[in-house]
């Protein structure tokens, strides 16, 4: 089997990482995969990371919403490479590629990665509805986006298969001393409760809600410290927040960190602070964490319940209160064996419930349903 992947890319975010994971894996299985990349500003980053994980991969400058003469470069593509399937990602790549796919008829696929807002306003209302018809399947990344899809008409609803992100857990390393190097790196005495958080700094995230609960709960525990790894157009403000309501050297920024894995080792726990306006289908970040064996302090949002079982593999907090976030960060601070076996239930999980060979399985399933 043949498949062309399309997306546009502007550097390395949950759906890329996403396609890092599942298109090695894919040829690994014997499918030919061929990646489009539609390139804007920063997309070199992804383009070079598909290449060292020899992914076949092509790319074309992604231009504005709507690009005729992107189009026509990737109905070139689609009849030079011959795909059984064209699968495509999010909303710029399934406007040109699903089209494109329908005038070569060549059965589509497209992955619904969030819950854009930008759905819910016309004309984008019109267009992914539209478009949504096109693909003979429509993967949703976890039962909250295939909910969204349904309610809001983006897909027939028999056309549309829940397939959950999945990790190889061999990827993200452990060991003993690698943990205390990572700490030693990152400033982290034994003795400190290091929070991290990786995505990035984006509206939405929640940044702005851990900084506040990470200074009050250093101010009646001495030695919790927020590690900050990702970099985006919020670092200057998040930044100042931390200068002015935490004390020195309680945040540490980190910018933009390629491997995870030592990172997340070096935490005692990860937060995922997401606020309900952002439109995050699924999370890979949480998974990551679970499956380095650290808890989850979770938003009680979107897909985030799907992944973080509350009191199992880590803890489900109240949106946007810094009260109930602050609490929760103290209460695993102060009782190391809570931790411990929040995190052996996660890695355990990660291991059983969201593993790479199931994604790719049921990846394939849909191609086979789709031709």
């Amino acid at each position: 089997m043949r498949v062309l992947h399309v997306q546009r890319a502007k550097g390395i975010g949950g759906s890329e990482r996403h396609l890092l994971a599942l298109l090695p894996a894919l040829g690994a299985s014997g499918v030919d995969v061929r990646m489009c990349v539609l390139a804007a500003p920063g997309a070199d980053r992804f383009v070079e990371a598909l290449c060292n994980a020899g992914v076949d991969t092509v790319f074309r400058p992604a231009g504005s919403d709507v690009n005729p003469v992107l189009a026509a470069e990737l109905l070139s593509e689609i009849r030079k490479f011959r795909p059984d399937i064209v699968h495509t990602h999010l909303i710029h790549a399934d406007l040109h590629g699903q089209v494109c796919a329908a005038v070569a008829r060549v059965p589509g696929v497209s992955s619904v990665h969030d819950t854009g807002s930008f759905y819910l306003k016309q004309p984008y209302r019109f267009v992914g509805r539209a478009i949504g018809r096109l693909p003979r399947r429509r993967i949703a990344i976890s039962q909250h986006v295939a909910s969204f899809l349904r309610r809001e008409h983006l897909a027939p609803p028999d056309r549309i298969r829940v397939v959950y992100y999945g990790i190889d857990p061999a990827t993200i390393h452990s060991g003993t001393a690698s943990r205390r190097d990572g700490r030693r790196a990152l400033g982290i005495d034994d003795n400190d409760f290091a929070v991290g958080v990786a995505s990035r700094l984006v509206p939405g995230k929640g940044h702005d809600v851990l900084i506040p609960a990470v200074a009050r709960a250093a101010a009646e525990r001495g030695g919790v410290k927020l590690l900050v790894a990702g970099d985006g157009p919020e670092r200057a403000r998040l930044e100042l927040m931390a200068e002015r309501c935490c004390s020195p050297g309680t945040v540490r920024f980190l910018g933009f960190v390629s491997d995870v894995g030592p990172f997340m080792h070096a935490c005692d726990a990860l937060a995922f602070p997401t606020l309900p306006e952002l439109s995050e289908g699924f999370g890979l970040a949480a998974l990551e964490a679970m499956a380095a064996g650290r808890p989850v302090l979770a938003s009680a949002v979107g897909s985030l319940p799907e992944v973080v079982d509350d009191g199992v593999t880590g803890v489900r907090v109240q949106p946007a209160s810094v009260d109930a976030l602050a609490a929760a960060i103290l209460d695993l601070a102060r009782d190391p064996s809570r931790c411990e076996r929040l995190g052996v239930n996660g890695a355990k999980r990660a291991r059983t419930d969201f593993t790479l060979e199931r994604m790719v399985n049921e990846t394939i399933d849909v191609y086979r349903e789709a031709r």
